[in-house]
């Protein structure tokens, strides 16, 4: 066999066991070569359909995802809390300005209107980038981001509305109508209470008041015929009734029933009748407005205005001693000592912790204890006065809408 010749290359020339070995490692490395961008391929596929099923997951969740709602008890209940406040607030600061003979102001909230935004955005984008050098993989050349962002928005837009014009005017000043102040005696309001507070005479019989700056006191006998309506009341012995009659409007029946009661109420009873000059065989009596009852089987009532009641509660406010020696209100008969004011608002110069209501006017603060439940009581029948006052219609007065946040 004869000896292979040598090769000839452009480096030099070499042996056939050399060239051999230089065109088996040449055969390998190609066959390594072409499996790698087999590998490569397959990487390629692998990663792009990775890439599809991260998208089309990430859209499935989105299109699926449950978007919560705002929590009913969470804005109503603070809503409510705020108007609340925001009501005692201004009564009591009306009542501190007539004390100062400062007018009072109204401004009413007639509408909240709250608007939820809620968005939520998940997206995911994904490329295939150039390959930084020959040997970067495919997976180095894939890109993907992911971005989710949840958006809350809260405005609520409220509707103010200034109390003014004639109407307005007219059911401040007009006397509250009697028949509606029986009524609450007759759904079971305190008959003391809303008699102190609402009416001004009954036949001729006068309840505190405040003219011209002075205090009359009211008469013993009014006090007395106080306690024994609560009294008759609590046990079922008075009460009203519509009467309706033909070709008239209809009028307001007070009944007084004896029968049934103990001793003591009877008793007490009939010095009612003998008190107001009624007729002591009858039960019922026919309620006017008015001073003087024209026969013995009708009650006058002189009931008070809304403006009237807010005066009365006026005269129970404490005004600083420097301002009545500048002269910025004027001094009152100080009430009765020992005796329970059925209103009392206290001031001082510094805002007190946890008070029921508290303003600031005059560079004062002024405020009801949290503990005078009288106080608290006659400030709630207040809000139900000033709506039975409130018996015409609304004029088209301006709104002022603002938006909260």
């Amino acid at each position: 066999m004869q000896p292979l010749p040598a090769v000839r290359l452009k480096t030099g020339i070499i042996s056939p066991a050399q060239a051999s070995n230089r065109l088996t490692n040449f055969l390998v490395s190609r066959h390594s070569l072409q499996r790698l961008r087999t590998t490569d391929n397959l990487l390629r596929w692998y990663y792009t359909i990775l890439l599809v099923l991260l998208l089309s997951l990430t859209l499935v969740q989105v299109g699926c995802r449950h978007v919560p709602k705002p929590s009913i008890v969470e804005d109503r209940l603070p809503y409510n809390q705020a108007i609340a406040e925001s009501w005692k607030e201004q009564t009591l600061l009306n009542i501190v300005k007539l004390r100062y003979a400062d007018p009072p102001f109204f401004v009413d909230v007639p509408q909240i209107t709250s608007g939820y935004t809620y968005q939520k955005q998940t997206g995911m984008s994904g490329g295939i980038f150039p390959a930084v050098s020959n040997l970067s993989s495919f997976g180095q050349q894939l890109g993907v981001t992911l971005n989710h962002q949840n958006i809350y928005q809260d405005r609520p837009t409220i509707s103010y509305t200034p109390q003014t014009g004639a109407q307005f005017v007219r059911n401040l000043t007009n006397p509250i109508n009697p028949g509606s102040i029986l009524m609450l005696l007759q759904s079971g309001y305190p008959a003391d209470v809303i008699f102190d507070l609402a009416v001004d005479s009954i036949n001729g019989i006068r309840n505190r008041t405040v003219l011209g700056g002075e205090v009359r006191e009211a008469d013993p006998e009014f006090s007395r015929l106080v306690e024994t309506l609560r009294l008759a009341q609590t046990n079922s012995h008075i009460g009203i009734r519509i009467q309706h009659e033909q070709g008239q409007s209809d009028s307001v029946v007070m009944f007084i029933q004896d029968k049934g009661g103990s001793d003591e109420l009877v008793s007490r009873l009939a010095e009612v009748r003998s008190l107001l000059g009624l007729d002591p065989d009858k039960q019922e009596f026919r309620v006017v407005f008015g001073t003087a009852a024209s026969n013995k089987t009708e009650i006058a009532m002189i009931s008070r205005s809304a403006y009237r009641i807010l005066l009365e509660l006026a005269s129970h406010v404490e005004v600083p001693p420097e301002h009545l020696a500048t002269g910025i209100a004027s001094p009152l008969e100080e009430p009765p000592s020992g005796e329970i004011q059925p209103f009392q608002v206290l001031s001082g110069c510094v805002k007190p912790p946890g008070a029921f209501v508290s303003v600031s006017y005059e560079g004062h603060w002024f405020w009801i204890e949290k503990g005078d439940f009288h106080s608290k009581r006659t400030l709630n029948y207040l809000q139900i006065m000033l709506a039975l006052a409130d018996t015409g219609s609304r004029e088209n007065l301006p709104v002022m809408t603002i938006q909260a946040n």
